[in-house]
């Protein structure tokens, strides 16, 4: 599932001709992103390094209506770029734009919780019973309340909604964008107020890469040349401090309850899952049939009548769910009941979000069955979600 970590933090580099000096830069910088002024920093850090002229075009990373897609970044970087620099990827699910290679990580960042600096609480593990946490509508840390079942979900359109939440009090905590919070903090100057804890739930960490094409193999490689010479002298940590830290993430461990396993069937012995394993049916045709028309009406403005993604992601095919993301049915049930709709999220009935499912999960390849999916199953499913769909 193509789950934004937040709008994606885009620098993009175009090298022209430059006679008996290095090639000119030209870069494309995402000035919606937090991450803006320290991308254009570091590419500035690498021209410098490489003898190079720099030159800045802006774009609005957040796109129109229907969203910014991979298809459309990827005609973009195509068309007036060599290099990607900034360029966020899941340190626990590498996935990047098709056709695009990534050079060696350069940085990470990630989301993190946001505390009252009164707290004492050191992860999600510490927060007490009940505590109500902001998080962004269709962000990652969505996925978390799952493993977290004492805490509750707060859920907010963007980063700054659930920022000023817990700066009202609403709420005991928020799971934010790394770089949106250092740079709200920074700029309302509330470094005392509130302090911030890295998350290291699967999925909240991420790596700062440079994408680029088979055609521009010998521009990433002097780039990787010059990052690691500002990292060898000190610079490329100053440079992406506080939005990010130099070198790549820890990576999570992979758990090892990833089995085909039915909620219905939890004496079944563990097996590992193979390419040749199928899934169980774990709901009805009718469910699915009904489905289809309640995503119709609340779900097909925003992720397309087909599924296949507008201002929200697709619901199916490769960017929905692939292996090495590693989601259950009960991670992506749990945001399609916390999330959706957009503007109301949770407000449908439990059978709506359950039907729902059950019509994504068909679409996906997954095969209906004789017995209904009941809401609470539908919630604590472990059976793996690998879209089958093209």
């Amino acid at each position: 599932m193509r789950i934004r970590p937040t709008r994606y933090a885009l620098v993009l580099l175009g090298v022209a001709a430059g006679g008996a000096h290095a090639a000119d830069l030209t870069l494309c910088v995402d000035r919606s992103s937090p991450m803006a002024q320290t991308d254009v920093a570091v590419a500035q850090a690498v021209g410098s390094q490489t003898h190079a002229k720099t030159k800045i075009h802006y774009f609005d990373g957040s796109g129109d209506d229907d969203g910014f897609d991979l298809k459309e970044f990827n005609a973009l970087a195509k068309a007036s770029c060599d290099l990607v620099l900034g360029f966020p990827v899941d340190a626990d699910a590498p996935g990047l734009p098709e056709g695009m290679r990534a050079t060696t990580p350069y940085g990470h960042t990630g989301f993190v919780l946001v505390l009252p600096s009164a707290s004492r609480a050191t992860s999600l593990d510490g927060l007490a019973k009940g505590t109500r946490v902001a998080v962004t509508y269709q962000t990652t840390p969505n996925l978390f309340f799952v493993a977290h079942p004492t805490i509750s979900a707060d859920v907010h359109l963007t980063d700054d909604d659930g920022l000023a939440a817990l700066d009202r009090g609403t709420v005991g905590a928020a799971m934010i964008w790394g770089p949106t919070v250092a740079k709200h903090l920074k700029a309302a100057k509330e470094t005392q107020r509130f302090h911030t804890v890295e998350l290291t739930d699967a999925h909240a960490r991420f790596d700062l890469v440079a994408l680029y094409d088979d055609a521009h193999a010998e521009v990433a490689h002097r780039f990787e040349s010059a990052v690691a010479a500002l990292n060898t002298d000190g610079r490329l940590g100053k440079l992406l401090s506080p939005m990010a830290m130099a070198g790549a993430a820890t990576r999570t461990p992979a758990p090892r309850n990833a089995l085909w396993r039915s909620p219905r069937d939890t004496t079944a012995s563990a097996s590992c899952a193979s390419k040749d394993t199928k899934p169980p049916p774990l709901f009805t045709t009718a469910q699915a049939d009904a489905g289809a028309t309640k995503y119709s009406d609340n779900c097909a403005q925003c992720h397309g009548p087909t599924l296949e993604g507008r201002a929200g992601p697709a619901l199916k095919g490769k960017h929905f769910a692939n292996p090495a993301a590693n989601f259950h049915v009960g991670d992506i049930f749990t945001i399609v009941s916390q999330n959706m709709p957009a503007t109301q999220p949770a407000s449908l009935p439990q059978d709506d979000y359950v039907e729902i499912m059950a019509f994504l999960l068909r679409e996906n390849g997954y095969p209906a069955g004789s017995a209904k999916l009941t809401f609470d199953e539908a919630k604590q499913s472990k059976v793996p979600l690998v879209s089958n769909a093209n």
